[in-house]
């Protein structure tokens, strides 16, 4: 018994995504399958990128549609094949196979219905997704590198080339990465400075040299003296991560209401500040004894930071300011403490010191570790545990897409000898990793990426007592969108904390996140990953952390890095002497021996322009044109998640139309789907 199929076959718009070999497909289904149907047409150009292409079929009756398979020959040039999506329609029903895989040789697909692995199913279908994680787990392997051990689970790979094709860099991604390390200091205009390793004469110098040259130059040029700019940049500047509120001073910051009184509104005190939570402050203890570049290496230049703390108080008028900066964590008559009552170069040099410390904190910990490296984990236990029919599989593709890559190439030309924190930062040279490693092994958790709960643990979630913070604002409208677009997906496949602990597939994908991806090691804290899922709402939560830290988080520690580091003495990279022990002892000519030399200076914001580009081809968030789920609740789903981006991209709008420095790094239509640079 035969059948007529109409079969479209979209190839996927992408340079290279195009075949010029012989492809045929076979399609299986409840009743067997059909013999390999050939896809060529004679005298016409099948499979071009973005093209789609009919061919009307007779053949086998295979009954219900499960699965096709892919061939290709491997014939002509460039036989690697992009395949976006194959439809099939008979019996006047239509049947969608979303792909979005390089066809290579030959590759199975399911038919788009998202099915969990105890959903009532052909055995057909259940075989083929053993099958299918069998083939991926022979990919996509646990690294075991020793220079790793303490970080977070990543995936073995000796290069990005060595990836597994399906998660390498696109070409067009490829291409702008490319383009963007080897000219940015020629789109920037500071190739010229590379040959001067001379320091800059003053402040004013900086402003000459970048004008005309970086764009527009970085709003901070103009207001990175000003301690109202300075504080608000620990808001809503690219590390807004670290601001906690302050009760009681710690001893070893002993600020005193005779040092900072004068500061304060009238009649206000230290005291009355902090017990009506408008004293807040930053720690960076966690850079206690990390080595420094040129640490021991008189054949290098070396480079110094401090474990410095900053305290800040929140005006009448909701201004966040620094009143207090201490460069040690010990107090000592070597080590006082700076305030605004200090001469101006004297204060200017104490904020420089603090956000030194931040940088550095903020490029390895709250931008590599926190989103990079501890987001990897996700996508290899995801290729690893989860087929592609399964509904979480679908929900987290596009926000795992490219992290595989990106990590692998950072752990050559970011994290190696001879990389940019070498260059750039006064931890590289090895104190990079072992700050990162530090961090991982002592307050790494899960819970810690609970936007709601760790803005309530620090102090901050209060917009009465801590206005302006815009980070915190859009970022719990976007984790809300989420948190309601995750449930309104997956309810519809789980109707029951049963069916959430009887899923074996997602069960050993988290079992494979708490052993090998977060593993609670000797001398390390409970990483806080669970070793099983227990209930719909732990799940969810689950989710929406992974989804918001993928695309949200990661869009405000990244994409602002421009505006922060673009102008170098708003954020010094590095410094190079020692901090004062004394006051009045610095002059402007003090701070210039101590900042980046010119050439230093523009590797740091040639680094920064290539991470804050984004690739012609992202996705952003509640964009999803691969078209995993099909089901007509989950597109549903999908756009009352984009009815309620657009909603929050509107109310962000209207606000920073209102502000001197705006906050546009949550907005939706700026936000990628994924860690993709």
């Amino acid at each position: 018994m035969t059948s007529e199929y109409i079969i479209t076959v979209v190839t996927g718009n992408r340079k290279g995504a195009g075949t010029d070999a012989s492809v045929s497909l076979i399609i299986k289904g409840s009743n067997g399958e059909t013999n390999p149907l050939s896809m060529d047409k004679w005298f016409h150009n099948d499979f071009e990128a973005g093209q789609k292409d009919d061919y009307y079929i007779t053949a086998k009756d295979v009954g219900e549609l499960l699965m096709i398979t892919l061939k290709n020959d491997g014939g002509g040039y460039r036989s690697d094949w992009f395949v976006d999506r194959v439809t099939i329609k008979t019996k006047n029903v239509t049947h969608v196979f979303p792909c979005n895989r390089w066809v290579e040789s030959e590759v199975t697909f399911f038919e788009g219905k998202a099915k969990l692995p105890t959903d009532e199913q052909h055995p057909e279908l259940k075989s083929r997704r053993e099958a299918e994680l069998k083939e991926r787990r022979a990919l996509y392997d646990w690294g075991r590198d020793e220079v790793y051990e303490d970080l977070p689970g990543y995936v073995k790979a000796s290069g990005v080339k060595n990836l597994p094709k399906d998660v390498q860099f696109t070409e067009e991604a490829a291409y702008d990465l490319h383009r963007a390390r080897k000219n940015a200091l020629i789109n920037l205009g500071l190739v010229h400075l590379l040959n001067f390793f001379d320091q800059w004469d003053d402040f004013d110098d900086y402003r000459k040299a970048f004008t005309g040259f970086v764009g527009e130059v970085p709003l901070a040029a103009n207001y990175w003296k000003e301690d109202r700019f300075f504080g608000y940049q620990f808001l809503n500047g690219c590390n807004p991560d670290s601001i906690m509120r302050c009760t009681k001073l710690p001893p070893h910051f002993p600020v005193t209401q005779e040092l900072v009184g004068n500061l304060l509104d009238s009649g206000d005190t230290l005291e009355k500040a902090m017990a009506d939570g408008r004293i807040y402050m930053v720690d960076y203890k966690i850079l206690e004894d990390i080595p420094h570049y040129g640490q021991n290496r008189p054949d290098l230049e070396r480079r110094y930071m401090c474990a410095s703390l900053g305290l800040f108080y929140v005006k009448g008028n909701g201004d966040l300011v620094p009143i207090a900066v201490q460069f040690h964590q010990e107090p000592h008559h070597e080590n006082p403490i700076w305030t605004p009552n200090d001469s101006e170069m004297d204060w200017t040099c104490a904020k420089l010191w603090l956000r030194n410390s931040d940088t550095q904190f903020h490029q390895m910990v709250t931008h590599l570790l926190r989103t990079h490296l501890f987001m990897e984990p996700i996508a290899v236990a995801s290729y690893r545990q989860l087929p592609t029919i399964h509904p979480v599989w679908k929900l987290l593709a596009p926000h795992i897409r490219g992290v595989l890559a990106i990590n692998t190439l950072g752990r050559d030309v970011l994290i190696a000898e001879g990389g940019v924190a070498d260059n750039t930062l006064t931890v590289g040279g090895g104190g990079h990793v072992t700050l990162m490693k530090k961090f991982y092994k002592s307050s790494s958790t899960w819970p810690s990426y609970i936007l709601p709960q760790v803005l309530k643990d620090r102090g901050v979630d209060d917009p009465e007592k801590l206005p302006n913070f815009h980070y915190r604002e859009d970022s719990l409208k976007l984790w809300a969108a989420i948190a309601d677009f995750v449930k309104e997906i997956l309810s519809g496949y789980y109707h029951s904390d049963g069916e959430v602990q009887k899923d074996y597939e997602l069960q050993n994908w988290v079992k494979d996140l708490h052993d090998n991806g977060y593993p609670n090691k000797p001398g390390h804290t409970n990483h806080g990953v669970p070793p099983s899922f227990t209930s719909c709402v732990q799940l969810y939560e689950f989710l929406t952390s992974i989804i918001f830290t993928c695309a949200c988080q990661h869009a405000a520690v990244n994409f602002s890095q421009m505006d922060v580091y673009g102008f170098p003495p708003n954020s010094p990279a590095l410094m190079r002497q020692p901090p004062p022990t004394k006051k009045g002892v610095v002059g402007q000519a003090d701070l210039m021996k101590c900042l980046a030399t010119k050439h230093q200076s523009s590797l740091t914001i040639a680094t920064v322009y290539d991470l804050t580009r984004i690739f012609n081809d992202e996705k952003f968030i509640g964009d999803y044109p691969e078209e995993l789920f099909i089901e007509e609740p989950a597109k549903a789903a999908i756009e009352v998640f984009q009815r309620k981006l657009k909603g929050i991209s509107a109310e962000i709008k209207a606000r920073n139309a209102k502000l001197r420095v705006p906050y546009p790094y949550l907005l939706p239509e700026r936000i990628p789907n994924s860690i993709a640079i």
